[in-house]
């Protein structure tokens, strides 16, 4: 759970990812916490065009008990003259959830599912797929 400001460094300097965002310092902000663990975090100041979302719930009961974590970065283009594009700010968000068993008997371990992150972002960031998956190919 975050309780304090977050700082993200670009590790990945070698991927020359365009548009990097490299270092951030993201300051906490009030959340519309209901029953869920919430927490809202904007980039810098509140005028900055980024923030992150982190969110954890449980789903099910018993041994269909599932714990569900989620994290959202938003980025809205303040550089765009609304007039522009029809009153709307141009935007995206990039989701990644966490879906795991509450009980698996030792099965799903946090190294396991360390493991299956890391894997996925290694495929991500193999040439060619990241532009494969946002041109909506296979």
């Amino acid at each position: 759970m975050l309780t304090s400001n977050l700082t993200v460094v670009d590790n990945h300097a070698s991927l020359t990812l365009p548009g990097s965002l490299g270092s951030k310092v993201y300051a906490q902000v009030i959340s519309d916490s209901t029953t869920q663990v919430k927490r809202q975090i904007a980039a810098t100041a509140l005028s900055t065009p980024q923030v992150l979302k982190t969110e954890h719930r449980i789903s099910g009961s018993g041994f269909k008990a599932r714990a569900i974590s989620v994290v959202r970065h938003e980025y809205s283009d303040l550089t765009v003259d609304p007039a522009d594009t029809g009153g709307e700010t141009p935007s995206s968000a990039i989701t990644l959830t966490i879906n795991r068993p509450v009980n698996s008997g030792g099965a799903i371990t946090i190294a396991k599912l360390k493991d299956q992150i890391g894997a996925l972002l290694d495929v991500m960031l193999t040439t060619g797929q990241l532009d494969a998956l946002l041109n909506m190919e296979g």
